[in-house]
């Protein structure tokens, strides 16, 4: 199972940003689901979902955590440039 993170931008799928490994999501899982709770997106290894006006609270729900990852840099990135992303699962 792989978890793909791209850029998404005018409605597309844009490059690949990050790729997320069953070691890792399950160590961001507890993150993932605390995001679920508080907006009701489900990060799937098996569905799609666009994070946009939600990304930083991702972003702070990963960061509580404190996992090492650099999925978490690429995030930050996508938040101070404005973009959106969108989690492809298999």
């Amino acid at each position: 199972m792989a978890l793909d993170v791209h850029e998404y931008k005018d409605g597309r799928m844009g490059q690949l940003l990050f790729q997320i490994d069953d070691k890792a999501y399950g160590a961001l899982q507890p993150a993932f689901d605390r995001f679920r709770q508080r907006t009701g997106g489900f990060v799937d290894p098996y569905g799609d979902l666009i994070v946009d006006s939600q990304l930083s609270v991702l972003i702070s729900k990963i960061a509580e955590l404190k996992v090492k990852t650099d999925l978490l840099a690429v995030l930050e990135a996508c938040r101070d440039e404005g973009s959106a992303i969108i989690f492809v699962g298999d």
